[in-house]
């Protein structure tokens, strides 16, 4: 689960709107930087203002970054809270697969998707996620995998013709 939920993070920070967050606090950083020799008299005269700008852009991205960054070490903690609070993931689960779609069954119900009702998927390292949509994922891990069953997953997934992330 801690795997799935880094996947499914770095997915999400790697989209149009966290991006655009980004650039939206590097921006400003930068304009506010490049407006202060303006403001203040005693300042830099306004030909060092690309300067400016450029150094408080670096600083904006810098602290984005970061940000993005400290969320992602807090990835593995909020996995194991989620997992604690949900109960139903705590049996086994069994995952089947065909042209026609998804099919899981477990102790506590079970659902079958058709690939055209899924939103996408992706491989990680020691997952394979499938959403369902941007925030509701489900999560096959490779260590359960017999062997070849990785490839059958993955070459039913591009038939199906789902988008990959």
């Amino acid at each position: 689960m801690v795997a799935a939920t880094r996947a499914n993070y770095l997915w999400l920070i790697r989209r149009k709107p966290a991006l655009r967050a980004g650039v939206i606090i590097a921006v400003c950083a930068g304009i506010g930087s490049a407006l202060e020799p303006l403001l203040d008299k005693n300042g830099q005269p306004p030909l060092t203002m690309p300067l400016f700008f450029i150094a408080g852009f670096m600083v904006g991205a810098s602290l984005w970054g970061l940000l993005c960054l400290l969320a992602l070490a807090q990835q593995p903690a909020r996995a194991r809270r989620v997992f604690r609070q949900q109960r139903s993931i705590h049996k086994p689960f069994v995952y089947s697969w065909s042209d026609d779609g998804l099919e899981w069954t477990s102790a506590s119900g079970g659902a079958r998707f058709a690939w055209n009702e899924l939103h996408g998927w992706r491989e990680s390292p020691a997952t394979f996620v499938i959403y369902s949509s941007e925030s509701l994922f489900q999560f096959l891990p490779r260590h359960a995998f017999a062997p070849g069953m990785e490839d059958d997953l993955r070459a039913t997934l591009v038939r199906s013709g789902l988008p990959v992330y």
